[in-house]
């Protein structure tokens, strides 16, 4: 029965009900958006660094290589041919079984045009594996040119647009460059050099002055502004050779489907026991992941921030809204209580209005947030995202664990305002709820 009569008055007083479902409402789709974009956020940063930068799940390297003595001699801490041939063995079988293990070597050198000369950092490698890591949506990870895994030789270089621009090279800019859901589109674009022959000199292991020959057959996007001004990415072979060295940086692969907590220690406990100068570790763990790491604290505490105005906001609109419900029906309540029912059987009737009220505030809001999520996809809108190089997509993602979590949010506020709007009103006596004016 009061189930009944809480309905009844939800519906009859509309006026005050509308006020607190529009409230809800607004709260709902504010919570909603606002998750969907940040879950969005990160779940792109997570693609940029697994996929586009090839970092799969789990990075192999020598533990002193970011010691002082590896910054200061990195060659002496890379990974021997011996241990590479081991770990690419292991980890292909059972039980880590990685579907796609990629090799990497890192350098610094001069590259020049014959005209201008600039400062660079490279990455050599594995490139067709590299392409089967990056999956479907990075496979063409070039903005200009064609991928290095589509070459017939080995001596290529896709270049960082910023080193590009340095090297007198030019291109009719594509503001559309970055499909809306990530990756670029299979199109051969077109870009000129003064000289697409470049050269590129280093000190290798040894000590000695060594320089290889490469062809500029693409430009790429590499993610932030600084690396993508002296960034070039070419293939392992040549970057060995340029080296003169047949050891790696690091080894990256790829475990879908499994835990990834669990294939690292199984790697660390026992297919690197007897090689204790070697870890693997996850990306996110790894300075390569530092980025992420920080960016995603950043925007916890952001988001954190936000829902606690929101929630804030929505408390004290819906309390103001129930108060002046509660102080309104006075009256009826001392009419309720003079004919039998308990000051508790009150409060559950109001706690009923404010579950009947979230339920349909939440309802109007969730229909609101999917229409507004589906337009702002649609209209897919690109913004420069601070320290990126390249705008990137404005979208919001659907998560119903989002849409579940706003819903019992906006219940417990909800709750907590029937709570301090009735709890006067029942300590008072019933003739002065009565004799209320």
């Amino acid at each position: 029965m009061l189930i009944k009569i809480a309905f009844r008055n939800t519906l009859k007083n509309w006026r005050h009900s509308i006020s607190a479902l529009l409230s809800l409402s607004a709260s709902f789709v504010s919570l909603v958006l606002f998750d969907g974009y940040i879950d969005d956020v990160k779940a792109m940063y997570i693609d940029n660094f697994q996929h586009r930068q090839m970092l799969g799940d789990i990075i192999i390297e020598h533990k002193d290589q970011y010691s002082k003595e590896g910054v200061t001699n990195p060659w002496d801490f890379w990974i021997t041919k011996e241990d590479q041939d081991y770990i690419l063995q292991k980890v292909k079988a059972d039980p880590v079984k990685a579907p796609h293990v990629v090799r990497n070597l890192n350098f610094q050198g001069m590259i020049t045009n014959g005209v201008q000369s600039q400062i660079l950092l490279g990455r050599g490698y594995d490139l067709v594996d590299g392409e089967k890591l990056r999956g479907k949506n990075w496979s063409w990870n070039v903005t200009y040119g064609t991928p290095l895994d589509r070459q017939e030789t080995p001596f290529v270089g896709a270049l960082g647009q910023g080193l590009a621009r340095k090297l007198a090279c030019t291109w009719v800019k594509d503001p559309n460059t970055l499909t809306f859901y990530g990756g670029y589109a299979e199109v051969d674009k077109p870009f000129e050099c003064l000289t697409k022959d470049l050269q590129i000199s280093t000190t290798t292991v040894d000590g000695q002055l060594n320089a290889v020959d490469l062809a500029a057959v693409a430009l790429m996007d590499a993610g932030y502004k600084d690396v993508d001004d002296r960034y070039i990415q070419t293939s392992l072979e040549a970057a060995q050779t340029l080296m003169n060295t047949d050891k790696v940086s690091f080894i990256t692969l790829e475990v879908p489907g499994r835990s990834v907590y669990s294939i690292v220690d199984y790697i660390n406990n026992t297919i690197l026991k007897d090689k204790p100068y070697l870890q693997a570790q996850r990306w996110q763990d790894h300075r390569l992941g530092e980025m992420y790491t920080k960016t995603m604290d950043f925007l916890s505490i952001f988001r954190n921030f936000v829902v606690i105005v929101i929630v804030i906001v929505s408390t004290l609109s819906v309390l103001n809204t129930m108060v002046k419900l509660v102080k309104e029906r006075t009256r009826e309540i001392g009419t309720m209580r003079s004919i039998g029912f308990l000051p508790q059987q009150v409060v559950k009737m109001f706690f009923l209005e404010s579950l009947f009220l979230s339920i349909m505030g939440t309802g109007v809001g969730a229909v609101m947030a999917v229409i507004l999520t589906v337009g702002f996809n649609s209209v897919k809108i690109l913004y420069k995202g601070g320290i990126l190089s390249e705008p990137v997509a404005f979208r919001i993602a659907f998560y119903s664990e989002a849409y579940i979590a706003a819903f019992l949010l906006l219940l417990s506020v909800g709750t907590i305002a029937t709570y301090f709007a009735t709890r006067q009103i029942i300590r008072s006596k019933i003739i002065d709820n009565l004799t209320y004016v």
